[in-house]
């Protein structure tokens, strides 16, 4: 009890340090980004791949324009969208290591 007494202080701060880090995204609760859409309600998660890279806006797959990079499938909103990223494709696409920042982790 008495080392409780002396070091309640440190104890604190530690317990802040923790409940800071989850609300910035560190731990196991880290990387739930949702963005709800017209679907009743129920927030969807928001996919990378759903993202036009040429101007950031969110597109749906089911009508986007598509083009295919090293593999992968990018969307676009217009065909001006897409036909400049197949002009430099490396300038808009998405490196694993380029992902967004999720928290200090």
């Amino acid at each position: 009890m008495a080392w409780l007494e002396q070091n309640w202080i440190s104890i604190l701060l530690v317990i802040g340090v923790i409940f800071m880090m989850r609300r910035m995204g560190c731990g196991s609760g880290a990387n739930r980004h949702h963005h709800s859409d017209n679907n009743g309600g129920v927030a969807q998660p928001q996919s990378e791949s759903n993202i036009d890279p040429v101007s950031g806006n969110a597109v749906d797959p089911q009508i986007a324009l598509t083009s295919v990079y090293q593999g992968r499938t990018y969307y676009f909103a217009s065909r001006e969208n897409r036909d400049r990223f197949e002009a430099s494709p490396e300038q808009f696409a998405v490196k694993s290591k380029d992902k967004p920042g999720h928290g200090c982790c």
